[in-house]
């Protein structure tokens, strides 16, 4: 049976960091990666935006090259699946039967898109480019169900190589369950502006002459892995403020359900810079550069064509007030989200990225609302 000091199950950018940073923080244990993808670590924002558009290269969306992977030396496994854990005798077996000892462990396995009849879905390589393929043509009737990250930005991205767009969305307001009706009317405004229809408060298309269908309506976060092995779960891996699931097993990206030391709960968060912190944080700490906790303030990021785009970190509460500041129809304004202590849980900029900076570290130390 083989053995590797470290072995990382997920072929994403959470899985591709804890690699990175071991070997970046001078660990020199020995490493494998296996992922079920074809393809090495890579990002998967491109995969709505530039990629989807035919703008850049497969290879601009890896994390690594095969060829540094292997200057790294980190063994990547690709195409390839585990079907089990045995955390009692520190084993991962594939669905091959091939069993391998392991040290230590991260699962960071993903989520899967939530599917809907025959409609298209965009979360690996391969779906992008089915739909770029459409896009690609210039023309043609793109119908979007779901008002979320991918469905609005895939809608965008359509929409900028000339296709006609239609898109359903179950809120009042595009994007008002993340951030409340006036910051989503904003950004609302923008996509019927540039072209896309947007009808909100249905999940249904209107009938019509579709050449493709694509699905944004949440993913799954993958966990059967870790609950087949007695791991504690709920929607997400259980894991405690050093994203530990059990011993010398650690969980990051969209399964990982932490203890925020920050939010004094847990908390459970679909996007690539908590994927990237929470592979670079397991990382250093195999590699005995981080020693505390894990208390990265959330971060998330969206580009809606390069029409407008955003930041945030948090994550808020549907049930705060919302208090914008600034201009929406110059694209420069902060949006700050509070609870009913006055207590600062989020903050939204469009161009403001000095009050996002403050804004985190006001979260970071249970502060309130600027002056």
């Amino acid at each position: 049976m083989a053995r590797f000091d470290n072995v990382i199950v997920g072929g994403g950018l959470a899985a591709g960091m804890v690699a990175q940073e071991y070997r970046g923080a001078g660990g020199d244990g020995s490493v494998l990666l296996i992922g079920r993808e074809a393809h090495p670590p890579y990002h998967r924002p491109p995969l709505t935006k530039g990629f989807l558009r035919g703008e850049e290269p497969v290879e601009d969306t890896y994390v690594h090259s095969l060829d540094e992977w292997r200057e790294l030396d980190v063994e990547l496994r690709l195409s390839t699946e585990v079907a089990a854990i045995d955390p009692a005798a520190h084993t991962v077996e594939l669905v091959d039967g091939e069993r391998i000892e392991y040290g230590r462990l991260a699962l960071a396995t993903g989520s899967t898109p939530r599917t809907l009849g025959e409609a298209a879905t965009i979360r690996v390589i391969e779906d992008s480019q089915r739909v770029g393929a459409l896009l690609e043509t210039g023309s043609g009737h793109l119908g979007v169900i779901g008002g979320g990250f991918v469905g609005v930005e895939a809608a965008a991205s359509a929409r900028m190589k000339g296709l006609d767009v239609t898109l359903v969305a179950p809120e009042p307001v595009l994007w008002s369950h993340l951030f409340g009706e006036q910051v989503g009317a904003y950004f609302q405004g923008h996509m019927e502006r540039h072209g896309v229809r947007v009808l909100t408060g249905r999940k249904t298309l209107p009938d019509g002459d579709y050449d493709m269908i694509l699905a944004g309506i949440g993913v799954t976060p993958n966990i059967e892995l870790a609950r087949n092995a007695g791991l504690p779960t709920n929607h997400g891996v259980l894991a405690d403020d050093r994203l530990a699931a059990a011993p010398d097993i650690w969980v990051a990206g969209d399964i990982a359900e932490y203890q925020s030391v920050i939010h004094d709960r847990r908390i459970r968060i679909e996007h690539w810079d908590v994927a990237l912190n929470h592979g670079s944080y397991i990382g250093k700490s195999w590699a005995g550069a981080e020693q505390g906790p894990y208390q990265v303030v959330p971060y998330f990021f969206s580009d809606i064509g390069d029409w407008t785009w955003m930041e945030y970190v948090g994550p808020g509460d549907r049930d705060d007030t919302v208090e914008v500041r600034g201009s929406m129809d110059d694209d420069d304004f902060v949006a700050y989200y509070s609870n009913a202590d006055g207590k600062l849980t989020a903050c939204l900029a469009v161009n403001r990225g000095d009050e996002l900076n403050a804004a985190r570290e006001l979260i970071a130390s249970g502060g309130g609302v600027p002056a």
